[in-house]
């Protein structure tokens, strides 16, 4: 179970509605805050504008894809310098080793395949939690 002293804050990029609504379940339900953004260009701007802990992007969306929000939000981290990086899982149906590969280059942390399960899921996002001393 997570540790409700430290509810983490998490934005969701996601454009399929029942994706978005299965994940915005699993997240809630883990007593975690959740915010939805409908593509990469809002999920840029709503990162540019928040405090988030982890990221969760899909890959392909309409307006700007989660490889280009993903090396966006990195330039935005290398310009403010102080060595912010915030976490990002995708979280896609394209789950080849060629996808993993470019999901890394772009500076995305972490991988989950869809359909996915609430406890993967929730796996990923504590296991991401642990490794940047998120919990």
């Amino acid at each position: 179970m997570p540790d409700i002293n430290t509810p983490l804050k998490i934005l969701l990029v996601e454009d399929n509605e029942l994706n978005q609504k299965f994940a915005l379940a699993v997240v809630r339900k883990l007593g975690y805050q959740i915010d939805l953004a409908e593509n990469g260009l809002v999920g840029l701007e709503k990162f540019k504008s928040n405090k988030y802990d982890i990221i969760l992007m899909d890959i392909q969306m309409p307006e700007m894809n989660g490889i280009e929000a993903t090396k966006a939000i990195r330039q935005i981290e290398a310009l403010e310098g102080g060595g912010s990086h915030i976490p990002i899982i995708a979280v896609t149906a394209f789950a080849l080793e060629q996808d993993r590969k470019n999901c890394s280059d772009a500076g995305m942390d972490e991988f989950l395949a869809k359909p996915y399960k609430p406890h993967e899921l929730e796996q990923k996002i504590l296991a991401v939690a642990q490794r940047f001393d998120i919990l």
